[in-house]
């Protein structure tokens, strides 16, 4: 299976432009194509090392409320008949630099599946700055009421097959980074193949201090405000799948005349 990137990059500061340069290499062994929708504030040394790389570049409008969009276009913009590694760069880069043998690994776990979902492990996870632990549990445990999948959603990272690209970009209505759930939610519903992979070497950083040996935002109450917002917009992109819970009961319980199943 051959795997093109389709990515997200907003880098206002510049830090990612010696990570990219640095991991060109690495990149370009990995991912066949590349595509990258950067947006209009990223440092010129930043779109620079993306060219030299040999990305396909697009650009968009920063616009926080409108990430799910950029997304889901960096994604049909990649699209070319194979699979697609949709991620944030900044966290790619990272993965890549932190361990390139687990991104190759994952990249080739579960090929039948239309939709991988790509999270963090416990150990991963452990390390992780609080705000984050303690607001995602609540939609990826959500997540788990609904479906019965306990997977870790707010990373960004999926693995996508030309039919769950079509469905994308089709049937996608969320341009927030609520993305997250709705894209798995609606392969599941479409009937696609679902699957999920962990990774260890997997952690976020804002790209303020994409290589800060760590997260200094807990201290922080707009940080704090900020991932309850997040979280509160991906229990709305849920609301609108709680079918997906309810054709379960029916389906358990059984209807008049149906078999219990």
């Amino acid at each position: 299976m051959e795997v093109v990137l389709g990515a997200t990059l907003h880098d206002p500061v510049g830090r990612t432009a010696g990570a990219i340069a640095r991991l060109a290499p690495d990149l370009q062994a990995v991912f066949p194509a590349m595509v990258l929708n950067i947006s209009d504030l990223t440092r010129p040394e930043v779109v620079d090392a993306a060219a030299a790389l040999g990305a396909r570049i697009t650009r968009h409008i920063s616009n926080e409320g409108q990430i799910g969009r950029f997304r889901r276009d960096a994604v049909v913009q990649a699209a070319d008949g194979r699979h697609v590694l949709y991620a944030d760069f900044d966290h790619l880069l990272r993965w890549v630099e932190r361990g390139r043998d687990d991104l190759s690994r994952v990249l080739k776990s579960k090929p039948e599946a239309d939709l991988l979902v790509v999270g963090r492990s416990d150990h991963a996870l452990a390390g992780e700055p609080r705000r984050l632990r303690e607001t995602e549990c609540l939609v990826n445990h959500t997540h788990h009421l609904l479906t019965g999948d306990n997977w870790d959603l707010m990373f960004a990272i999926r693995r996508l097959s030309p039919a769950a690209v079509r469905l994308i970009a089709a049937d996608s209505r969320i341009d927030t980074l609520a993305n997250d759930v709705e894209w798995p939610l609606l392969a599941r519903r479409a009937g696609l193949k679902l699957g999920y992979a962990e990774s260890d070497a997997l952690y976020y950083r804002t790209v303020q201090e994409f290589d800060a040996d760590r997260n200094s935002g807990d201290e922080d109450p707009i940080q704090w405000i900020r991932r309850l917002e997040f979280a509160a917009l991906h229990a709305a992109a849920m609301r609108d799948f709680h079918e997906l819970k309810a054709d379960d009961t029916r389906r358990a319980v059984g209807q008049p005349g149906e078999p219990i199943v």
